[in-house]
């Protein structure tokens, strides 16, 4: 007999199959709890360790990027240009316009029928007037001088002239001073004699003209001195290396004097620039060679003398013995040696920090942060624009435009600065250039206090060109007590240098006064011996940078004008902008 099927269960759907297969038991509570326990463990340790590969990952990628951003500066340092010029330098950041177009004088209109002011060539005449001239008569011969026709003599009746420059080797000479002896045949009461010429240095065989040639050659030609001696060799003598090396040193110590004068005279100077570069010098503590140091100070136009110090390492040392008696205001780049100068109880020197080292860190950084970088580099361009047009005024009048118009400049910088630290990582190339300047903004802004200052410490750098210079060519120094010799001999070469003067000319007076009437060394400074030798100062170099300098003012008055013309042009757009309402399209 069938059972009935239930009236309540559906036909068409099946048994649910049981969770639990016929034989198996359930789990217990317990071990359900702990297996998922174990799974939330697991998925907690696979998310930490998802994160840890996250902070690994990004930490790699900005490691890559400083890498990057460090290998494409030494790319450019190697292969690419040395200017800082920005692609566009004309052109402006709308977030300054409508605040900064006010103050820009209307620019006059130009005038079609007008032509376009031609530039002045330079002239490519030649001045022979220093040069000795030397006349020379070609005449025809006796027989073209009587006339073929009535045979009278032909009369002169002009002559034309044909210049030719010519060159004659430099050559050495052996000058014999005849000094006669006189004496009495009948009293014999001694011999008479004549002194003789004076030497610069007693007992060397060595003229004045000849040691001024070789001082000349070594520290403003930087020839070495075994260059000088195959030169002395095609003039006809060998000149042995270490008889050279005897030379400069007995002339550097004739001309201490001098140096510790110019010395003095710099550390007076209200505002002293100094910047230092390595140089290798043999011997010392260790084997091999060590990096020493050149340090120069460059006076203000009231001192006008640059001086050399030289250290057997980069230590704070060497500036704290030199400046050790110095008061006044001391502009250089943000080595920390500096520091004990001007962080002491009692300390007299105030430091100027460069505005060029703080740009260049955010022209590194353009390649990372382009917009954030060229905004900085837009304020810091106007800030230079304000220096071109105060280089020419007087210290109050520089010192009041700088006030007007720098002041302004420097406290949007300021604002800017201070909002992109917050948004860019500390080790990026932009991170270092914004902590660079705010760490010395302080200093960054002091050459506003007084017109004598100057934004930036490239005047010491470019002194110290001589040094670069040389260092390629003789490489190193050939000892450790050679470095104080060096800086008083580039010392007084600097001064010549600084001054216009004919250096052998200059080199050779200072070598026999000092060697004959040491007194007389306040007149020996480069200064007063060019006002007293004016025939021996040279305009050609000085007509060649005023005429370099006209033309960048000429470029930098052009970009100014086209910069002022594109922002006249694009601030009614920039206003409307701002004055929109949000919903505006």
């Amino acid at each position: 007999m069938t059972t009935p099927p239930d009236r309540h269960a559906s036909p068409d759907l099946p048994l649910a199959a049981s969770p639990h297969p016929a034989g198996d038991a359930p789990p217990p509570p317990d071990a359900a709890e702990q297996r998922v326990q174990d799974l939330l463990a697991a998925l907690g340790q696979a998310n930490d360790a998802y994160e840890t590969l996250l902070r690994e990952n990004a930490s790699i990628k900005q490691e890559l990027e400083l890498l990057r951003q460090e290998l494409e500066r030494y790319r450019r340092y190697v292969y690419g240009r040395r200017s800082e010029r920005l692609a566009d330098p004309g052109q402006g950041h709308l977030f300054t316009l409508a605040d900064q177009v006010e103050d820009v004088p209307d620019a006059p209109p130009d005038d079609p029928a007008s032509p376009a002011p031609r530039k002045p060539r330079r002239s490519r005449k030649l001045d022979f007037s220093r040069l000795p001239q030397v006349r020379i008569e070609h005449d025809v011969p006796e027989a073209d001088k009587t006339c073929s026709c009535c045979g009278r003599p032909k009369a002169r009746i002009g002559e034309d002239e044909r210049r030719e420059l010519e060159f004659i080797p430099a050559k050495l000479e052996l000058r014999l001073h005849i000094l006669p002896k006189y004496a009495c045949s009948h009293c014999h009461d001694g011999v008479k004699s004549p002194a003789g010429p004076d030497r610069p240095l007693s007992g060397c065989i060595a003229g004045t003209g000849l040691l001024s040639q070789l001082l000349i050659s070594k520290f403003i030609d930087h020839l070495p001195l075994y260059r000088f001696e195959d030169i002395a060799v095609r003039y006809g003598l060998h000149l042995p290396r270490a008889t050279l090396c005897d030379w400069v040193r007995e002339s550097a110590e004739l001309l201490r004097p001098l140096y510790d004068l110019q010395k003095g005279l710099v550390l007076l100077s209200p505002v002293i620039w100094t910047d230092d570069t390595p140089v290798k010098a043999l011997g010392g503590d260790g084997p091999g060679s060590l990096t020493a140091r050149f340090w120069l100070y460059h006076g203000d136009e009231a001192h006008p003398y640059d001086v050399y110090d030289f250290t057997t390492s980069r230590k704070r040392d060497g500036p704290a013995t030199f400046l050790a008696e110095y008061a006044g205001y001391l502009q250089a780049d943000a080595y920390s040696g500096y520091d004990g100068l001007y962080l002491g109880p009692q300390s007299v020197i105030r430091e100027v920090a460069c505005w060029a080292h703080a740009r260049r860190k955010f022209y590194d950084a353009r390649s990372s942060s382009p917009g954030n970088a060229a905004l900085i580099l837009e304020a810091v361009g106007r800030l230079y624009e304000v220096e071109d047009r105060a280089r020419d005024l007087s210290v109050e009048a520089r010192q009041a435009l700088r006030a007007r118009e720098s002041v302004p400049i420097l406290e949007r910088l300021r604002g800017d600065i201070d909002r992109l630290t917050e948004q860019v990582l500390p080790k990026s190339g932009l991170g270092q250039a914004l902590t660079y300047a705010r760490n010395q903004w302080a200093a960054l802004c002091r050459y506003i206090e007084d017109g004598r200052l100057t934004i930036d410490n490239n005047v010491s750098e470019r002194r110290l060109r001589d040094q670069a210079i040389g260092r390629k060519n003789w490489l190193f120094l050939g000892s450790v007590d050679a470095g104080p010799r060096a800086a008083v001999l580039s010392t007084v070469m600097a001064g010549a240098k600084r001054h216009l003067l004919e250096p052998w000319a200059y080199v050779k007076d200072v070598l026999m006064t000092l060697s004959v009437d040491p007194d007389r060394v306040a007149d020996l400074l480069p200064d007063r011996w060019g006002q007293s030798h004016p025939e021996h100062v040279l305009t050609h170099r000085l007509e060649e940078s005023r005429e370099r300098a006209r033309r960048r003012d000429a470029r930098r008055a052009d970009r100014r004008k086209g910069k002022c013309d594109r922002e006249r042009a694009d601030v009614p757009a920039a206003v409307a902008q701002r004055a929109a309402p949000p919903w505006a399209p």
